[in-house]
């Protein structure tokens, strides 16, 4: 089942080209609430999508709606991410920090936040209600009904977090490694540099959301 969600949400990015190019320049301009007012708008076009059933990307449109909704889903996501900012901000106030303890409690918070995040955004707007989106009972509803898939999409996506991270790094210590015998590589190694983090904010993590955000849905539509 999941390699179908997963098969679908990366036909489903390749739909509309057209909007695809104009989301990639939006972003360039603006990042964050295009992001956020265009994942509210496919989250909603796609509930009553069916998996493999060829739907389309719709189309980007900007105005006061798209960019309110789009602001709910930021404030949503902020909030559920609030323990770790308030860590942070404290963490950087204390004379003394255990970095390593501190680091595994951001890296298990952020994971626990982000995947109760995703269910959560797709109940808010199902469900059309900013504060649904913490209604934990039926949030943990949903997660039971549909575990084991869900499980198996976080596995799947951080496999392919980690398979991009894992073929960068090779890239980086290659070109590093040569670079001890040319400062001509050396130049090389920091143009290809910005053109990875480049291509990784604007290029992958898009796309990636896109693809989340379709398989999200049809995973929240199992239960």
């Amino acid at each position: 089942m999941i390699f179908d969600i997963l098969k679908d949400g990366l036909e489903y990015v390749g739909t509309n080209k057209n909007q695809i190019i104009l989301y990639y320049i939006g972003i360039l301009l603006f990042p964050l609430i295009l992001i956020e007012s265009y994942s509210y708008h496919i989250i909603e076009n796609c509930m009553d999508g069916m998996i493999n059933n060829k739907d389309k990307l719709p189309d980007i449109t900007l105005n006061t709606e798209k960019i309110i909704n789009g602001l709910k889903l930021l404030i949503l996501k902020t909030l559920y991410f609030l323990p770790e900012i308030i860590i942070i901000l404290i963490a950087f106030n204390l004379e003394r920090v255990d970095y390593y303890t501190l680091f595994t409690i951001l890296i298990v918070l952020s994971l626990l936040s982000y995947y109760l995040s995703q269910i959560a955004t797709v109940l808010m707007i199902d469900n059309k209600q900013f504060k649904e989106g913490f209604n934990f009972s039926k949030i943990f509803e949903i997660i039971k009904s549909v575990g084991i898939t869900y499980i198996e999409f976080i596995i799947a996506t951080f496999i392919m977090i980690l398979g991009i991270i894992g073929v960068t790094l090779i890239v980086i210590m290659t070109i590093m490694f040569l670079g001890n015998f040319s400062s001509i590589l050396i130049n090389i190694f920091i143009i290809l540099m910005i053109i990875l983090f480049f291509v990784f904010l604007v290029v992958m993590i898009p796309s990636y959301v896109l693809l989340k955000n379709r398989a999200i849905v049809s995973i929240y539509n199992l239960k």
